[in-house]
């Protein structure tokens, strides 16, 4: 696994499994990727890779949650770094994107994966998106300005990563030269502006 890997360091099958289909799903296309593909590139045995996954599909299930749940860390710790609600939101949005420039393979990844495979993830995946609601909704809250759009979280979310998404997956694609870093700050004050009023 190489050291832009988000992948958090869990030595063994499992941690090693993940990293292999992230590669071989960058390499060839999630549909290509054959379970002795990902068997021969982690180095797992047969038994242990279908111990812990059961087939292809629970592996890159296992590998989608594994980046919801990673991705709801770096939001959170974004959050609680913000001494306002401005500041709070405008580290949302330049976090992501500083997130998808160093790990575009694994961005790449869950904004592809997405629609095939958020309605299988299931009771995961929303255990993972239950604890970032959660503190979404108390962050919300800590602020008069964003108290109203506690009970909306999707909403916020909906309108601080949809539109970064749109812009990163020209960029992702190799359509758009550019870094989208370079419009860190029009998005944040987009955002600010929905958001907010200002």
């Amino acid at each position: 696994m190489s050291e832009a890997s988000p992948l958090r360091p869990r030595p063994g099958a499992r941690e090693r499994v993940l990293a292999a289909a992230l590669a071989c799903a960058t390499e060839s296309g999630m549909d290509a990727v054959t379970i002795e593909a990902i068997r021969a590139r982690s180095g797992v045995s047969v038994g242990s890779l279908y111990h812990h996954f059961g087939d292809k599909q629970g592996v890159f299930t296992a590998l989608f949650v594994a980046g919801v749940e990673h991705f709801g860390e770096i939001a959170m710790a974004a959050m609680a770094r913000g001494d306002s609600a401005e500041a709070g939101l405008r580290a949302l949005v330049g976090d992501y994107l500083e997130w998808i420039v160093a790990h575009p393979d694994w961005a790449r990844f869950l904004l592809t994966a997405r629609p095939r495979l958020e309605s299988q993830a299931g009771p995961q995946l929303r255990d993972a998106n239950g604890r970032y609601f959660t503190a979404l909704r108390h962050w919300l809250e800590r602020w008069p300005e964003t108290r109203p759009l506690a009970r909306r979280p999707a909403l916020v979310l909906a309108l601080v990563f949809g539109p970064v998404d749109y812009l990163a997956r020209p960029w992702l694609d190799g359509l758009m030269p550019a870094s989208p870093l370079e419009h860190r700050d029009a998005l944040a004050d987009g955002v600010v502006r929905a958001l907010l009023g200002h």
